[in-house]
């Protein structure tokens, strides 16, 4: 039966892998060691998952959680400044939200 509170398997590993390359997606926008329409799709991806973060985390921790999405790490190795329970639920919108904004769910 399907369940629309869980995030289907195949779309959570996307968005892992997108989280995971976040970071190796804004080097190439910064030092622009990439053709035009590549850069153009890099700052499409990075701006869909920054903006997923911070309509939910903020400015603070959008950065920490896009990491840690990426890294599959829980809030024991997590640098966010909030309770272990809302940093697991914000974790979790983060990445219905970065599903929604990247149309994969």
């Amino acid at each position: 039966m399907y369940d629309e509170r869980v995030i289907p398997k195949g779309v959570d590993g996307i968005i892992t892998a997108l989280c995971a390359d976040y970071f190796r997606r804004a080097e190439v926008i910064s030092d622009r060691t990439a053709p035009y329409n590549v850069i153009m799709e890099y700052r499409f991806l990075n701006y869909r998952i920054m903006n997923a973060a911070l309509e939910i985390v903020g400015v603070s921790d959008a950065i920490e959680i896009i990491y840690d999405i990426g890294s599959k790490r829980g809030y024991a190795k997590s640098r966010c400044l909030i309770s272990e329970k809302s940093y697991k639920v914000k974790k979790d919108e983060v990445k219905r939200n970065i599903a929604k904004r990247l149309c994969l769910w």
